[in-house]
């Protein structure tokens, strides 16, 4: 068999289209298998640099790899074949660029997801927040919002008003307003995070928010011991509270979201979501 027919296969003597089998108009060579011992068989010449190795199909230096100016021709043997049909796998065919690049983009992908998990900080999602999250002139933070929540729900049950439950959406949302609001008193934002604020709820208010309110406390104002422990500021920072939203009143869900920030000057900002 020298001739196949190109759609069903069907081997010709000739390349005598159509196919009689089923009519196709071209055939292409047949390759047939040919034993390696076969003394009818002989590879096709390769030319090879005598410099470098490098194998080439044509006559035509100079070499690709090297530049040398001459080529020999060879006639492959088994040998020739042993490394590669032993020993290549998909890693052969990958350059140093695109390990490298490889590399690169995996660290890069794993950045980025431990910083949308809350592992690490990336830049521009709040660690450029001036001040300071974790405490303030030496009171916990994380601290005195729990002693917010607490004393602002004691106060709400002496009005016989149900009381909070600390929501974490909430919360998450409560800071990046939080630190948007920051940003501004501090000359270093615009404000645009208000829409990411409000996807961090993620239903949990189901679209109806309640209370949302960002206000800040200046140490001047207060009195001296307000920075005595974290019940005594969230105390300052829930009369604040009330003075801005004007009372209690109920929410349909019963869920509150707070964070505590303070600035440079040691300005206390606070953000509340209520829903």
């Amino acid at each position: 068999m020298k001739w196949r027919c190109a759609w069903c296969d069907k081997p010709h003597d000739r390349n005598d289209p159509p196919c009689d089998n089923c009519g196709h108009h071209k055939f292409e060579k047949a390759v047939v298998p040919v034993a390696p011992d076969d003394p009818d068989h002989e590879r096709e010449p390769v030319w090879v640099c005598p410099e470098c190795g490098r194998v080439h199909q044509k006559n035509s230096p100079p070499c690709s790899r090297c530049g040398n100016a001459r080529l020999e021709r060879r006639v492959p043997d088994e040998s020739d074949y042993d490394d590669e049909l032993s020993g290549t796998s998909y890693v052969d065919l990958l350059s140093a660029r695109y390990v490298a690049g490889l590399a690169v983009a995996a660290v890069a992908g794993t950045v980025l997801i431990l910083g949308l998990l809350g592992v690490i900080t990336l830049p521009g999602t709040g660690g450029d927040v001036p001040g300071s999250a974790e405490s303030v002139n030496g009171v916990d933070l994380a601290e005195t919002e729990t002693a917010f929540v607490a004393e602002l729900n004691d106060r709400r049950a002496d009005a016989g008003f149900a009381e909070y439950e600390r929501h974490e959406n909430l919360d998450d949302a409560a800071r990046v307003a939080n630190q948007r609001w920051v940003r501004e008193q501090a000359g270093e934002g615009s404000g645009s995070d208000g829409e990411r604020a409000l996807g961090e709820l993620d239903g949990a208010c189901g679209g109806n928010v309640t209370a949302f309110r960002s206000y800040a406390v200046v140490p001047d104002d207060v009195r001296a011991t307000a920075f005595e422990s974290p019940e005594a500021l969230g105390t300052v920072l829930v009369d604040a509270y009330e003075n801005e939203v004007g009372g209690f009143f109920e929410t349909p869900k019963g869920r509150i979201g707070v964070d505590v920030h303070a600035g440079p000057d040691d300005r206390v900002s606070v953000t509340v979501i209520a829903c």
